[in-house]
């Protein structure tokens, strides 16, 4: 796996698809597809487009769930929401999943890493160093 590799994987996960593909094979006249499609968009029907990737294949064998817990107040000060801090969260690449929770953390991350070393600089480097964060715990998922 090279950086070509990872680069189309990254053009993939990011819900690149032809219309063409899907009119030929729902049958239907590339116009109607076309204007379904936007309409859904605009509707906030379809969110987003996305492959399915085996992680583990693509080089990426560790995955992991971060719970954050954030100071609300310090976001307050510096004009911040929680759903900006998500937000910035999953402008990361191996972040691919993430919510606001309620419980004992305020939002919960799902991660993939190439390595534990990896895993430590996302998550000293993209995570925990993000102005708000007050502390993260990180749960591996095995298998």
């Amino acid at each position: 796996m090279d950086g070509t590799d990872e680069d189309l994987i990254q053009v993939v996960d990011s819900g690149t698809i032809k219309y063409t593909d899907i009119a030929r094979k729902l049958k239907l006249p590339l116009s109607t597809v076309h204007f379904r499609l936007k309409k859904l968009e605009r509707e906030k029907v379809i969110l987003h487009y996305r492959a399915e990737i085996d992680w583990k294949k693509a080089g990426f064998p560790i995955a992991a769930y971060i719970f954050v817990n954030i100071d609300v107040d310090l976001l307050k000060k510096i004009d911040k929401s929680q759903d900006d801090l998500l937000k910035e969260f999953m402008s990361i690449f191996y972040v691919r999943d993430g919510a606001l929770i309620t419980g004992d953390a305020d939002i919960l991350l799902k991660i993939i890493a190439k390595s534990s070393e990896h895993l430590k600089d996302i998550l000293l480097n993209a995570i925990d160093s993000r102005e708000g964060v007050v502390r993260t715990k990180t749960m591996l998922v095995l298998g």
